[in-house]
Formats: C-alpha cells, sequence, structure tokens
C-alpha cells in the first residue's frame, strides 16, 4: 500500500506535525535496504560513520565520537518520557568508549533543530566498555556475568516544576540487570539522540511520553537549486547517499491549472546523490510551483511517495534586479539564522554562492581524503549543512554556486589545468604547491553538487585528468553574468617561490619583483580568458554586465590569521600572477563588466587600477558568511601615506599598491572588531565581520548600488546595519575608469530602441568597448587620436550598421553637424 506525504512548500526543511496527540515514536528499521543515511527522521554526525546494515542501524568508522539526532520527536514540558533502544558492540573498544542516549540537548545560541544537532550540549546516559553504566557523572558496575553482545538500554525521566528525576536500566538477554538513578537534573527538555564513541550497532529504539512532542525531517530530497538563462531551465535535486536498492529515479513536476503536471524522470548520479533536469523553451513569463518526486521503496515491496516544492520565479522584468552575494561559511555560525533571515526578507532574485561552502572543521569533525568513497562520504555530510540552512531561500529563486578550494579540502588551490598531486608531494608542501591532492571522483562530485544546476559549460572538454569544469555564462533579468573559476588554472607558487618559509607567502618586498612576472604563468587560464573575450562581445538579452568568481583580482588585506601577522603579498590572492591579472581586468572593462566575489573573509569595495589609479572597473567582495580564518586591511596602523581618501573620510581607504603592483583605489572596507572571539556563536560571526552582500542593476538608470550587512544586521526597530562606506552607487560607466583622450562624433540612433554600441580602433585593431547604451544618444569615448570603427545594432534580431574610419573630435564639444545619424 502506497502512502503519499506532502511536504508544504512553506516548510520545506524543517517540517512539523500537525497532530494534537504525539504518538509513541518506534523504529526497528527492518523495512529499510542497507545504506548510509538513515532515515528522514534522523540526522546523522559524520554521515559516514551510520549505516543500516540487515535491519539495524551501524556506527562504525573514522572519528572518535558519533551522534544520530532524532528529528522526529522533541522533549517539552512537565511529565515523562521513556527511551528504550537496544545496541551491542562491534569488536572491541578502548576501555573508555560508551554508547546510549543524549538527552535535553540544547544550544545556548540558537535552539533550531539544525543548531541543536551540530552545537546542542545535554545528558549522557549509557554503557561504558569498562562494564559500568552511567547518567552523566553518576555510574554503577554491571554485574560480572552481564554480556554486553546485545543489551537493552531503558531510560525513564520524569519532570516536574524544572527538576527531573532519571533513571537509566539496563539489561542482558539472560535477565541480567544493572540500574542507576540521578534526582534532581534540571535540564531534560530538548532533543535526544544516540550516541558512542566506540563502534556499536544500534536497533529497536522507542520513544514515547507526555513530554513526547512533534518534531522535524529532513529528506530524503534534501534541497534543489536551479538556474533559468535564455530559456533554458536547469533544476538539480539533492539526494542522501540511499542504497543500491533503493530506487534510484526522481520525478519533476509542474502546476499547471489545479494540478501537477508530470514534465520529467531521471536517474540520480550514484557519486554526487543529484538529480538534474534541464527544461528548454521554458516560458518565464510566470511564476510555476514545481515538485520534485521521490517514491522511496522498502524490503517488503512497499512504498512512500515524498514531495520537495519549490517555485520557478518569473524572470524579473522590473527596472531593479537584487543579487544575493554570499561567500565562505565557517561551521560555528550554522545554521546562519539570523543572515538567512534576513536575507529572506529582503527578497533578492538571485543568489551567488562564491565558494568555500563548506569548511574541512565543519561539522565538528574532521576529513577523509582516500578511499575516494570514503572522501565522497565525509565532503556530501558537510555539504549538507549548506544546503539545510539555505534549501529555503533556493527553492524559490535562481541560484549560482561554485566550488572553492575548501571544498576539495585543500586551504589553497592553484589547479593549473588539472594538475595531480600525490599525498606525499601535498604532505610535504601543504597548502602552497600546485594540483589537487583529493582523488579525481571526489573532485568531480564537488563540481558536479555545486555546478550541475547551472547553464551548460561553453566548453565541456575536461581538465588533464578528466576533472570537470564549469565556467559559462547565464542571462537572466536583464544582466549577463560571466561564471568562472579562478583557481583551477591558474599557476602554483612553487613555479616562482625562491625564498625560505611558506611558497605562497610573501613576508617583505622581493629585491627582485621580476621573479613573479615569469612567461607563462596564468590566472584564468587560456580557455577562460577565450570565453571572457567571447563573452565581452555578446549582449544578447543583456543590458549590463557582471562577472562571478571566487576571489578578488588583488591583494587586499596586510595582516591576518589569530596573530595578525603581516604579509606583503600572497600569491593566493587573485593580484597574482600579476599579468594575468591585468589582462583579466582589461578585458572586463571593454564591457563595463563589475566584479562579484568572495573568499577574502573581509567585505571590501575597490575600484582596479591597471596603469594608473582608478582606470578599470570595481569589485565588491562580499562579506563571509560566518568569518574562519581572519584577514584585516590596516594600512592606517602601518603608517602608510593617506592619498585620496573617500569623501566619507573612513580609515584605511584611499590609494593604494598591493605587494604584487597592483593598484587598488580601497573605497570601502569592513574589518572585524579587535576583540572577535565571544561564547555566543552569532555574536562572534557579528564581531569577525561575516555577513552577507546585495548587488542592485538598475537597468533604466545603469547604476549599481552595493549593499554589505553585518551577520547581526536586523536591529529591534527592523533597520538593517551595514558595514562603514556601505551603501554606495556607481554607474555602469564607471567601469571603465580610463580618462578619454577625445571624443567620437555622437551618434544618434533611430528606429531602435537601446541599441549595442562597439568601438573598434582601426590601427591596433583592438575592441575598444562595447556596451549596450540606454536610450538612442552615445557619444563614444576613445583613448587615441586613430581612426575608428563603430558598429550600432540589435544582436537579438541581428541587425547591424557598421561605421568605419570616424576620425576622435579634439573635445568633448560638439556641434549638430558632427552628429552621425544612424538609421534602422
Amino acid at each position: 500500500m502506497k502512502t503519499t506525504v506532502v511536504l508544504l512548500f512553506t516548510s520545506l526543511m524543517l517540517l512539523s506535525s500537525c497532530a494534537k496527540k504525539t504518538e509513541a515514536f518506534l523504529e526497528d528499521f527492518d523495512k529499510y535496504h542497507d545504506r548510509v543515511w538513515i532515515t528522514r527522521d534522523f540526522w546523522s554526525i559524520p554521515l559516514e560513520d551510520w549505516q543500516i546494515t540487515d535491519g539495524r542501524v551501524v556506527a562504525a568508522g573514522d572519528h572518535p565520537k558519533r551522534k544520530l539526532n532524532l528529528l522526529a520527536r522533541t522533549l517539552e514540558g512537565e511529565g515523562s518520557f521513556h527511551a528504550q533502544v537496544r545496541l551491542g558492540p562491534i569488536g572491541k573498544s578502548d576501555a573508555g568508549a560508551y554508547a546510549g542516549f543524549a538527552f535535553g540537548l540544547k544550544d545556548d545560541t540558537d535552539n533550531d533543530v539544525r543548531s541543536v544537532c551540530y552545537f546542542g550540549k545535554g545528558t549522557i546516559a549509557g554503557i561504558q566498555a569498562d562494564g559500568q553504566i552511567f547518567i552523566g557523572d553518576k555510574s554503577a558496575n554491571l554485574p560480572e556475568s552481564f554480556d554486553d553482545a546485545d543489551l537493552t538500554l531503558d531510560l525513564t525521566v520524569t519532570r516536574n516544576e524544572g527538576s527531573s528525576k532519571v533513571l537509566l536500566e539496563c539489561s542482558d538477554l539472560q535477565g541480567n540487570k544493572a540500574t542507576v538513578e540521578v534526582d534532581g537534573l534540571s535540564d531534560t527538555e530538548g532533543r535526544i539522540a544516540l550516541e558512542c564513541t566506540g563502534n556499536y550497532w544500534f536497533d529497536d529504539f522507542r520513544l514515547e511520553g507526555t513530554m513526547v512532542k512533534p518534531g522535524s525531517a529532513f529528506g530524503p530530497i534534501l534541497f534543489t537549486m536551479y538556474t533559468l538563462s535564455r530559456g533554458t531551465l536547469n533544476i538539480t535535486a539533492q539526494m542522501p547517499p540511499i542504497g543500491e536498492d533503493d530506487n534510484q529515479e526522481l520525478e519533476l513536476r509542474f502546476f499547471k491549472g489545479r494540478r501537477y503536471h508530470y514534465a520529467d524522470k531521471v536517474t540520480m548520479m550514484p557519486d554526487a546523490r543529484i538529480a538534474t533536469f534541464r527544461i528548454d523553451d521554458w516560458d518565464a513569463a510566470e511564476d510555476v510551483f514545481f515538485r520534485v518526486v521521490y517514491e522511496e521503496t522498502y524490503r517488503d515491496g512497499s512504498a512512500e511517495e515524498y514531495f520537495y516544492e519549490g517555485a520557478i520565479r518569473k524572470e524579473p522584468e522590473k527596472e531593479e534586479l537584487v543579487v544575493g552575494g554570499l561567500t565562505c561559511q565557517y561551521h560555528y555560525g550554522f545554521p546562519y539564522r539570523p543572515l538567512s533571515e534576513s536575507l529572506l526578507e529582503m527578497n533578492p532574485d538571485l543568489l551567488y554562492f562564491s565558494g568555500d561552502q563548506i569548511y574541512e572543521a565543519n561539522g565538528g569533525y574532521g576529513i577523509i581524503r582516500y578511499p575516494a568513497d570514503r572522501a565522497i562520504l565525509n565532503y556530501l555530510g558537510k555539504w549538507y549543512m549548506f544546503g539545510w540552512a539555505f534549501g529555503k531561500l533556493m527553492d524559490d529563486r535562481p541560484t549560482i554556486c561554485i566550488p572553492d578550494d575548501h571544498e576539495v579540502f585543500q586551504g589553497n588551490l592553484w589547479g593549473e589545468g588539472g594538475k595531480l598531486l600525490t599525498k606525499e608531494e601535498w604532505e610535504g608542501n601543504r597548502d602552497c604547491i600546485a594540483g589537487f591532492v583529493e582523488p579525481v571522483e571526489m573532485v568531480n562530485v564537488v563540481m558536479k553538487t555545486n555546478c550541475s544546476h547551472l547553464p551548460d559549460p561553453v566548453d565541456p572538454t575536461p581538465m588533464k585528468n578528466d576533472i570537470q569544469v564549469y565556467y559559462t555564462d547565464l542571462v537572466y533579468g536583464g544582466v549577463s553574468f560571466a561564471i568562472v573559476g579562478d583557481r583551477v588554472f591558474k599557476s602554483g607558487p612553487d613555479r616562482v617561490a625562491t625564498w625560505e618559509g611558506r611558497l605562497d607567502h610573501l613576508k617583505e618586498p622581493l629585491k627582485d619583483p621580476s621573479i613573479l612576472d615569469k612567461p607563462g604563468l596564468t590566472l584564468l587560464g587560456d580557455r577562460q580568458m577565450e570565453f571572457l573575450d567571447e563573452w565581452v562581445r555578446d549582449w544578447k538579452g543583456a543590458s549590463m554586465k557582471a562577472l562571478l568568481s571566487q576571489t578578488v583580482f588583488t591583494y587586499a588585506s596586510t595582516h591576518s590569521g589569530n596573530d595578525s601577522s603581516y604579509l606583503e603579498g600572497d600569491l593566493d590572492s587573485g593580484g597574482w600572477p600579476k599579468r594575468g591579472r591585468d589582462e583579466a581586468i582589461g578585458l572586463l572593462r571593454k564591457a563595463f563588466a563589475f566584479h562579484i566575489c568572495g573568499d577574502q573573509h573581509l567585505p571590501l569595495l575597490i575600484q582596479y587600477g591597471i596603469e594608473d589609479y582608478r582606470d578599470a572597473g570595481w569589485v565588491f567582495c562580499t562579506p563571509a558568511i560566518s568569518v574562519g580564518y581572519q584577514r584585516y586591511f590596516l594600512p592606517d596602523r602601518l603608517g602608510w601615506p593617506v592619498v585620496d581618501r573617500p569623501a566619507h573620510g573612513n580609515p584605511n581607504t584611499g590609494y593604494y599598491k598591493d605587494g604584487f603592483g597592483n593598484l587598488n583605489y580601497v573605497y570601502a572596507v569592513g574589518n572585524p572588531d579587535e576583540i572577535n572571539v565571544h561564547e555566543n556563536r552569532y555574536k562572534m560571526a557579528d564581531l569577525r565581520s561575516s555577513g552577507h552582500g546585495i548587488i542592485r542593476f538598475n537597468l533604466e538608470s545603469r547604476d549599481i548600488t552595493v549593499e554589505a550587512y553585518r551577520f547581526l544586521s536586523k536591529t529591534a526597530d527592523s533597520v538593517y546595519l551595514q558595514f562603514p562606506g556601505w551603501p554606495h552607487t556607481i554607474n555602469q560607466l564607471e567601469n571603465y575608469g580610463r580618462e578619454p583622450v577625445a571624443y567620437l562624433p555622437p551618434l544618434d540612433i533611430q528606429g531602435m530602441e537601446d541599441p549595442v554600441i562597439e568601438v573598434t580602433n582601426e590601427v591596433t585593431g583592438e575592441l575598444v568597448y562595447i556596451l549596450r547604451i540606454k536610450g538612442l544618444q552615445f557619444k563614444p569615448m576613445v583613448f587615441s587620436m586613430d581612426p575608428h570603427t563603430v558598429r550600432v545594432g540589435d544582436p537579438e534580431n541581428d541587425q547591424w550598421q557598421t561605421i568605419e574610419n570616424v576620425k576622435p573630435l579634439p573635445t568633448a564639444d560638439s556641434d549638430e553637424a558632427s552628429k552621425i545619424k544612424v538609421e534602422f
């Protein structure tokens, strides 16, 4: 018999039952196929150390502590509850190993179920491998004849007026028993979990009583991400590690008329555990609700159908496209609820996650590098935290998401087009040598989980060693976004380093800086630069352009780390290699493109310079969601000269040259507080300059407004606090930066709305710039007195007119007679 369970759109991630009376919870795990993921009623930490085998749960693996959180029920109020579980050891454990219940779990910062799963603290009651049972610090000996191979733990708690009596009974199959009791325990409300430090199996878990209240669930469809670009819709549904005998297919349905209609069915990718749907010729003129359907099949032949619902928004046709910029999620701030709730209220049209959706320490446990299957599961357990935190934001708006270095378990990454490192090479030069150290299978899972919902790569040919690529473009709401990876093709510091110590850190100026600029060094690589050259010229459907990458194309910090040590330059930054950096910024300038990135853990708003200060475009490095490694930009503390400080007068702003010779106009910086440690995790995130960005593209005025919000941005009176220097508005034309030498005669265009203008220097053959103007009048600026070719047209209908040998005028002034009329 098939049962249908509908997950409501408004509460996809944290589902609550409406039952007036909470029924006893009983799970014997008999119906489930063997698999790593337990069920939607539980959340296991670490993911890879828990699995269902032959109808019972097995906890064993690489990590010293394991917890299986019960999501389906919580413990509240006065009364009592009784919890029971069968368990037994697997192999021989250390004398201090234990297994049992963790109950009354709460988190002092945020009692959200997601917080409690990872940060909750309570009382542990169970059995130790040395022959004792215990409740907290109180213990009792087991009988000498006790057989722990298959035992039952019974936990009974009675709570009255805030004080609880707790009784734990342990019995074996022969009837041997032991009990331990504690009276006056205060904290028994909260969550309950199974916990162990040795290797154990668990079965027949039961929870009942008047304190037992409805809880939540997570899965089997964990979250979705989608993009819409040029009529093509891509949706990825993220699944947990279901078993080989589980159903592997997912179905996509759209709501039309009065019901959901079938759209597509796909098979889950077995390694990444994702299902990606592609719909061509999508009508983006209205909101459409979608439902991803998964039928979970069981060993006894029965099945249940689960839904995950979201909405494909109508593509914006309004004056302004609003983008939410996010980066870097260190786990102490999980689930980042103040930030995500504020962002939900701001309601951006599109989200951009620029990398470091996970860190190696996320979840409170370490990484597994080898073998590939264990490394993948280890990564997925941390990746699912990202979806659990932001799923509600992503299920009804497009999301651009790209990985960075920490997703592949590296503190820094210079990919050199797919170079691989051996474990020995990595250990010898950790985080400062080029190449990927993780197995290719794991690296590709990272690419798939982050990027499978993006438009197809412009060139899907893998890098060396069959590592996948994702660089592409996306057009949405009148803005064209180029999406590139500034780590994967980048040259490594071992190509240039001649100094002592870390190969990627310059601690003082070099006597011969030219050693950093050897021929053949790349930042974005030839393939991505060729793509950007084509993207600059492609204005179909776009009025404005922006580059999305991981990090800022300069070195814009002075101090870093817990000791705030000074660095002259960091080769992990986008400021090196300088020649590649200059070429990339020069290309962006040709399209008046704005740059959005993250990675630095330091909010920054900078105008780039190539040959002179402020002769190129602007970049916004968004605040990190939750800052781990700390960075600062403190030139005032170092006594550097203050040059051209902005009118706001904020410290540490103005003209600065970085350690690689890059020229920066730092308009705003969000340095962390001097004291940035706090027992409240969310307050600590705020002190450490955590937060998120908002970028507003105004398609009428062609202005770009940049906003940088603190982690705890929302005040009691619903004012949203920003970092000093924000918000700031620039015009699209300011992304060119250079001062013109002269102007071409003004253009008077008839018969076409908002045409694209392309200007080419006839002597050098170089594209000077290309942009879509607002209106029908434009006076082209130029940077030499050479004759130029001007091309005017409509890329949507491929209508163009070309005017050759257009000579510059000596001044910006011109009279009516000098106008060039272009009629269509």
